[in-house]
């Protein structure tokens, strides 16, 4: 039978981050002392904001001895806040229940009572307990993949401190704010000037000024810097990296006194670094040794006495350390890669290793978007072009075209109609300079914009749906620049080089691949983090491309908090988030009993002993033990026209055991501090994409 009704009962929790407020399983008393209890939900598919599944529920009548044990089938509308671990769900509807054994009767009773233990329509739970659960069931779905450019970048390699500056081409000089004689470098990140009369430039950095006769070497710390300097720096505040040298966590790199060596390129660039000379420390159970004196991801593999390196997902290998490195496919990275003991230092490899787990996980995670409830007053960041107006280029493989002179990503259909994709909004307009309103919906010929357009980032931002006063909008990872592969791995950036927009100001492109910081932190359901090159107005302090530790977990920047009151149902760091302990007026209690009941794909409800075993709940009233796969026959028999699914088997419930206990773990860790789960092979995090960048 099917109904429609919104229950509370099955997924409260609070607003708050504390551990007891997602905890399962969740209990209601009716008015008349029915008590029901419903078990963690097992999800059968996230895709874009909807999410569907099924909970166990049992049902205990007031003087009855046990408990009438079913299976609700569930769909929901998620609105999801990575930062906090928290997804609510609301427009939840119940289409399928099954209670074997229970009458037509007593099935109304339970929903009515279902229906009367519930206040609100809107709830919360752990994101990490959904998403542990979510790759068990979609390990091996299909997501999009695209194909994407692995060519290696120049990778240096140091055993002294360094810091790697990089500029995006040639230097592009422009007159200094605040000192007549001096001329800065718009595209790059950091403050680099050079003095017009004796062409030295000069590079402000670890609190203090470095200078070179030449751009590409030489570089000492300024002993006497002209007064110029600090003239111009001052006259610019905050609109350049101060090139800290400090990691996602803010603590130095460097030790104290210890003067780096200053590395500049003038194309995307990265640099593996050791404590001195290289130091290898062999991996439990496999050929591999890593190199225990870097943060970066280095390995040797002692068969082959080759070299691996993973820089922003991708494997890259070489018999010396200083090259030539070529790009390693993953069907052909040695097998031993898979073996890296998930507890290992470097384990966070193994969410860029083709079929394990954790890169199963990461490509789960990499679907799952960041979601808004944003008003259709919402009005944008005015777009200011370059020169005045707007100059167009070609998307290529679309009639579309695009502003190039401009930080924001403005796209023309025809001469009439616009759209522009900010802070993962889209406004639509007549005119390229507006007036400018939030969109319902999006021409299906954008999402054909194809990763080798620098404009192939709008294509992760959607509308899912809209009211005359609010459209419900949200962006998968992807819009900071993560891909799914052929190979079936999650990368950073598309590995095409964008060329930048350099006129009277610099806009670049809005992310890199390699180099400026590029890279992310698989913090699985807390998202991927851009790294910020810098060259928009958002996220100072950056490291300048010095090497950070790879254990760094960086959740991304929620775009939608840059809204503000203008927009409701924000989820986000920041947003108007309720923070509430108790979500409606009900009685619900906070992890009633023990989470050891499971709904089955065939209807029946199982559960598993402290001993491990599992049993099935039969529909006289009892358990009986769900024989091993030695003990059943060959071949199940099942009446005629049963077109319900097999029953489950051991190997399937624990595995859905398995993933509860994973998710209950996380959800534990993010609410202590711990920060859940930590991946990604050492790409490093940070930042967020603003309005004004393209």
């Amino acid at each position: 039978m099917r109904f429609s009704l919104f229950i509370l009962i099955l997924f409260a929790g609070a607003a708050s981050a504390q551990a007891p407020d997602v905890a399962w399983p969740r209990e209601a008393k009716a008015p008349d002392g029915t008590s029901i209890t419903v078990y963690q939900p097992q999800v059968e598919r996230w895709a874009d904001n909807n999410l569907s599944g099924r909970a166990a529920v049992s049902v205990l009548a007031p003087g009855a001895k046990e408990p009438n044990y079913g299976v609700i089938e569930l769909t929901a509308r998620t609105e999801i806040d990575k930062s906090s671990d928290l997804v609510t769900l609301s427009a939840l509807r119940i289409t399928k229940t099954s209670f074997p054994g229970a009458s037509e009767q007593d099935v109304q009773k339970y929903v009515a009572a279902l229906r009367g233990a519930v206040k609100k329509d809107s709830w919360r739970l752990s994101a990490q307990a959904l998403q542990a659960n979510l790759a068990v069931v979609q390990a091996r779905s299909k997501q999009k993949t695209l194909p994407v450019k692995n060519d290696p970048p120049p990778i240096l390699f140091r055993t002294v401190p360094s810091m790697l500056v990089l500029v995006d081409g040639e230097p592009a000089l422009r007159p200094a704010k605040g000192a007549v004689s001096l001329w800065r470098a718009i595209n790059t990140s950091g403050l680099l000037l050079q003095d017009g009369a004796t062409k030295t430039w000069y590079l402000w950095a670890l609190d203090r000024w470095w200078e070179s006769k030449a751009l590409d070497s030489g570089w000492l710390v300024s002993a006497a810097p002209p007064a110029a300097l600090e003239q111009a720096r001052a006259a610019l505040a905050k609109e350049f990296d101060p090139l800290e040298g400090k990691d996602a966590d803010g603590k130095p790199v460097f030790e104290a006194g210890v003067v780096p060596q200053i590395l500049v390129a003038t194309r995307p660039t990265e640099l593996l670094q050791s404590k001195g000379e290289p130091k290898f420390s062999p991996i439990p159970g496999t050929q591999l040794l890593f190199m225990s004196n870097s943060t970066n991801d280095i390995f040797m593999e002692l068969g082959t006495q080759t070299y691996y390196v993973l820089i922003s997902g991708r494997w890259f290998s070489a018999k010396a350390l200083t090259g030539p490195w070529s790009f390693v496919a993953g069907k052909s990275l040695p097998a031993d890669f898979a073996k890296i003991p998930p507890e290992h230092q470097m384990a966070d490899v193994l969410a860029s290793v083709s079929n394990t787990p954790q890169a199963n996980e990461a490509a789960i995670a990499n679907q799952i978007p960041q979601t808004a409830t944003v008003q259709r007053d919402v009005q944008p960041t005015p777009v200011a072009y370059d020169g005045g107006a707007p100059q167009w280029k070609p998307v290529d493989g679309t009639p579309l075209h695009y502003a190039y002179n401009t930080g924001v990503p403005v796209i023309q259909v025809d001469p009439k109609t616009y759209y522009m994709a900010q802070n993962g909004v889209w406004f639509a307009g007549t005119a390229p300079v507006g007036p400018w309103t939030v969109a319902a919906t999006v021409p299906s010929v954008i999402y054909t914009i194809p990763p080798s357009s620098p404009l192939h980032y709008v294509t992760y931002v959607r509308v899912y749906s809209s009211t005359p006063t609010t459209v419900f909008v949200g962006y998968t990872p992807g819009y900071y620049g993560t891909v799914l592969t052929t190979d079936g791995v999650v990368v950073y950036g598309t590995g095409y080089y964008y060329p930048p927009y350099i006129g009277a100001v610099y806009y670049g492109p809005p992310y890199y691949t390699y180099g400026y910081g590029a890279g992310f932190t698989v913090g699985f359901f807390f998202g991927f983090a851009m790294a910020g090159g810098w060259h928009g107005p958002c996220c100072y302090g950056g490291g300048g491309g010095v090497y950070v530790s790879h254990h760094n977990n960086v959740s991304i920047n929620n775009s939608y908090n840059r809204w503000g009151g203008k927009s409701t149902s924000v989820t986000g760091p920041g947003g108007r988030t309720a923070s509430a302990t108790q979500v409606g007026n009900t009685t619900l209690a906070k992890g009633a009993g023990s989470n050891n009941v499971y709904a089955g794909r065939d209807g029946n409800v199982y559960r598993r002993d402290d001993s491990g075993s599992w049993q099935q709940h039969q529909k006289g009233g009892g358990w009986s033990d769900v024989q091993k796969p030695e003990q059943r026959p060959s071949a199940e028999t099942r009446p005629a026209g049963d077109s319900r699914p097999s029953r489950e088997n051991v190997q399937s419930l624990d595995r859905q055991a398995q993933s509860r206990d994973v998710g209950a773990q996380r959800a534990q860790d993010f609410r202590s501090g711990a920060g859940g789960y930590q991946g990604g092979g050492g790409m490093r995090g940070g930042g967020g994409r603003g309005g004004g960048r393209r």
